[in-house]
């Protein structure tokens, strides 16, 4: 898999951000992640799924879709709007 240039990482044992604690995706991931993927959102929405399958292998509860890739369709708005 390849990982984003971003500090703001998952930790794989508490499923927070590495680098701010915060819930992952944390508000920086999100900047840096839509500034890094760009126009290419497929790519993108691959990353964050695969990210999915790994939390619900190591169920975590909670609403996953929402939490990880419900905020994309924000890129997907400003991308179709240019």
């Amino acid at each position: 898999m390849l990982v984003p240039r971003t500090e703001h990482q998952p930790d794989d044992s508490t499923w927070d951000c590495r680098a701010c604690h915060q819930t992952w995706p944390c508000a920086p991931a999100k900047v840096e992640l839509a500034e890094q993927y760009g126009t290419k959102t497929t790519s993108l929405t691959l990353y964050l799924m695969s990210i999915v399958m790994d939390m619900i292998n190591a169920e975590v509860p909670g609403d996953l879709f929402e939490r990880v890739l419900g905020w994309t369709d924000t890129i997907n708005d400003s991308a179709n709007a240019a």
